[in-house]
C-alpha cells in the first residue's frame, strides 16, 4: 500500500480473540491511570495527607512507567511479548490492591509504581502486537483498542466517583478493576505464544539500530501528548479562572476532554481504514490546534466545556497515529520503537505540566497556555519534514 494519494484501499483490523484481548487489556491502562487522577484527592482526604505527600503517589506513577518503557524491549527479547502482557495485567492488579490497601505511606506508594510498571508493559506490548498483527490495518486497529482504553477511563472515573458517595467507599471503583484484570487473565488461558508474533527481529542479539525517522515520529508525539499532559492537569485552573466554576466542579468537568476523545477514536478509526493516516494525523493537529484557540478566547462555563470536548476531538487520535508512524518506521522492531515512545511521554508528563506551572505563577494560566500553541506548531513541521509513508513497513 502506498502514501502517495489520499484514499487507499479499504483496510479493516481482524477482530480476532487475542485482538479483542489486546484491546481490554488496552482498557486495564486507561481505567488505572485515570481512576488513579480521581482517587488521589479523596485518598489525600481519607489519610489527612498534604499536598507535598500526596504529591509522592503522583511521583510514584510516573516513575514507574518510564522504568517499564525503558524495560519492555529487553523483557521482550528475553522472555516474549505474551508473557509481559501477562505480567502488565497482574502488576495492574497487584499495584492497585497495594494503593487501596489503606496501609502506612510507603506501602501506599508502592502501588502507583508497581501498577504504571504494569500499565506501561500493556501500553507498550499491546501497541506492538496490534502493529505486527494487524499489518495495514495496524493504524485502524490502534485507533480502537485506544478508544477502549478511552471508555475505560471514563468508567474509572465514574467508578470512584460513584463508589465514593456510598457506604463502600471510592476504593470499590478500583477493587473492581482488579477483577477485571483477573478475569482478563483467566480468558486468556495457559498459552500466551500468539502475542508473540513480529518479534524475530527484536530476539536477536544482533538487532540493528533504530532507524533515525523513528526518533523525529518520537519527538512528533511527545509535542502533541505534552499538550493533554498538561490540559488534564491544569484544565481545571482554566475552567475557574475563565469559566467561574468551584474546585470540585472544575475537576470533575475535565471529563470533558476524555468525551471528545471517545468521539475522535471513534470516528477516526472509521476513517484511517479509507484514508491516508498521514493526513488524518495532520488533520487532527489542525483541529486539536483551532478548537484550543477557541477555548482560550472564550469564557463562561458551557463555551469552554464544548471546547474541551472539541479539543479532545482533536488530541484523541494524536496517541494512536504518533505511536504507529513510530512502530512502523522501526524497520521490525515495534516493541523498542512504542517503548523509547512511551518513555519519552512519561518524562515529559512530569516535564510539562511543570513548566506550564511556573510560566503559570509568572503571567497566569490564562497566558501560560498560549505556549501550547508552539507545541502544535512544531509537530505540524516535523510531520510534514518528517514523513512516514504508510508503506515504509515493506
Amino acid at each position: 500500500m502506498t502514501d502517495d494519494g489520499v484514499l487507499h484501499p479499504v483496510v479493516r483490523p481482524i477482530r480476532d480473540r487475542t485482538t479483542l484481548l489486546a484491546y481490554a487489556q488496552l482498557g486495564l491502562l486507561g481505567w488505572f491511570v485515570y481512576a488513579f487522577g480521581a482517587s488521589l484527592t479523596l485518598l489525600r482526604d481519607d489519610e489527612g495527607l498534604s499536598r507535598t505527600a500526596a504529591s509522592l503517589l503522583s511521583i510514584s506513577l510516573a516513575a514507574g512507567g518510564t522504568l517499564g518503557s525503558f524495560l519492555a524491549a529487553s523483557i521482550v527479547r528475553r522472555w516474549g511479548r505474551g508473557a509481559m502482557l501477562r505480567a502488565g495485567a497482574l502488576a495492574i492488579a497487584t499495584g492497585t490492591l497495594l494503593y487501596i490497601s489503606d496501609g502506612p505511606l510507603w506501602l501506599v506508594a508502592t502501588g502507583p509504581f508497581i501498577g504504571s510498571l504494569g500499565a506501561s508493559f500493556c501500553a507498550v506490548g499491546v501497541s506492538a502486537y496490534l502493529e505486527a498483527r494487524q499489518g495495514a490495518a495496524a493504524d485502524a486497529s490502534l485507533a480502537e483498542a485506544n478508544l477502549v482504553a478511552s471508555s475505560a477511563s471514563l468508567i474509572g472515573i465514574l467508578a470512584v466517583g460513584v463508589a465514593a458517595t456510598t457506604i463502600l467507599g471510592w476504593r470499590l471503583g478500583l477493587l473492581l478493576l482488579v477483577v477485571v484484570a483477573i478475569a482478563l487473565e483467566v480468558l486468556r488461558g495457559r498459552t500466551v505464544e500468539a502475542f508473540n508474533v513480529g518479534t524475530d527481529m527484536e530476539s536477536r542479539a544482533d538487532a540493528p539500530r533504530l532507524p533515525t525517522l523513528v526518533w523525529w515520529a518520537v519527538l512528533t508525539l511527545i509535542l502533541l501528548t505534552s499538550v493533554e499532559i498538561t490540559l488534564l492537569q491544569w484544565g481545571p485552573d482554566l475552567l475557574r479562572e475563565r469559566g467561574g466554576l468551584e474546585a470540585g466542579s472544575a475537576s470533575a468537568t475535565i471529563a470533558a476532554i476524555v468525551v471528545g476523545m471517545i468521539i475522535g477514536r471513534l470516528v477516526g478509526s472509521r476513517l484511517v481504514e479509507r484514508v491516508s493516516s498521514e493526513l488524518v494525523f495532520g488533520g487532527s493537529i489542525i483541529f486539536a490546534a483551532a478548537a484550543f484557540v477557541y477555548t482560550w478566547l472564550v469564557t463562561g462555563a458551557v463555551p469552554l466545556i464544548i471546547g474541551l470536548v472539541l479539543i479532545g476531538v482533536g488530541i484523541g487520535m494524536h496517541f494512536p497515529l504518533g505511536i504507529g508512524r513510530a512502530m512502523r518506521a522501526s524497520a521490525g522492531q515495534p516493541d523498542r520503537a512504542a517503548g523509547w515512545t512511551s518513555a519519552g511521554i512519561g518524562i515529559m508528563s512530569g516535564v510539562a505540566p511543570f513548566a506550564l506551572a511556573a510560566l503559570a505563577d509568572s503571567w497566569g494560566v490564562h497566558k501560560a497556555f498560549a505556549v501550547m500553541l508552539l507545541f502544535f506548531a512544531a509537530s505540524f513541521a516535523l510531520l510534514l519534514w518528517k514523513r512516514v509513508p504508510e508503506d515504509v513497513r515493506a
